[in-house]
C-alpha cells in the first residue's frame, strides 16, 4: 500500500514495526529450518532481514527480506529473491530524488500481502530451489 507524507502517524510506525518484527521471526525459523536442507547439497543459504535507514519515515529506508543461495565449493550464486516489506522515497513530479526540493513528495510503500502469504511465497521460493514437495 502506498502513503503518502500527511498519512505518516505513529499507528503507521507501529504497523510497519510490527510487520517488521514479525517478518523478522519467519526469516530465522526460514534459516534454521532450510540451512540444514542445503547444506545437504553443498549450498550456502542466507536469509536476511535488512534495514538501510535508522528512520522509517526517511527518504532512503528500506526494509526488506533477501534471500540468496550461493554454491558452497564455487561461490557462485544460483539464487536472489527480496521482498521489500517498506521503503520510503523522495520523488518530484514522480521521479525519485535524494534532493530535498521545493514541491516534492515524501512516499512510502508497504507490503500489502498478509504474512502467512508471504511466508508461503518464500517457502515456496526455497522448496522449489531443493525440488522438495509441498
Amino acid at each position: 500500500m502506498k502513503y503518502g507524507e500527511n498519512e505518516f502517524t505513529l499507528q503507521l510506525r507501529n504497523r510497519i514495526s510490527e510487520t517488521e518484527q514479525q517478518l523478522r521471526d519467519v526469516t530465522i525459523k526460514l534459516e534454521q529450518i532450510y540451512t540444514p536442507l542445503f547444506k545437504e547439497q553443498n549450498l550456502d543459504l542466507y536469509i536476511e532481514f535488512e534495514v538501510t535507514n535508522s528512520d522509517l519515515f526517511e527518504p532512503g529506508y528500506e526494509s526488506a527480506i533477501i534471500i540468496f543461495i550461493n554454491d558452497d565449493t564455487e561461490g557462485d550464486m544460483f539464487s536472489f529473491y527480496n521482498v521489500i516489506v517498506w521503503k520510503c522515497t523522495r520523488t518530484f513530479l514522480g521521479i525519485r530524488t535524494s534532493k530535498k526540493i521545493f514541491g516534492s513528495k515524501i512516499m512510502g510503500g508497504l507490503v500489502d500481502q498478509p504474512i502467512r502469504d508471504i511466508k508461503f511465497e518464500l517457502e515456496t521460493h526455497l522448496k522449489d530451489f531443493l525440488e522438495l514437495p509441498d
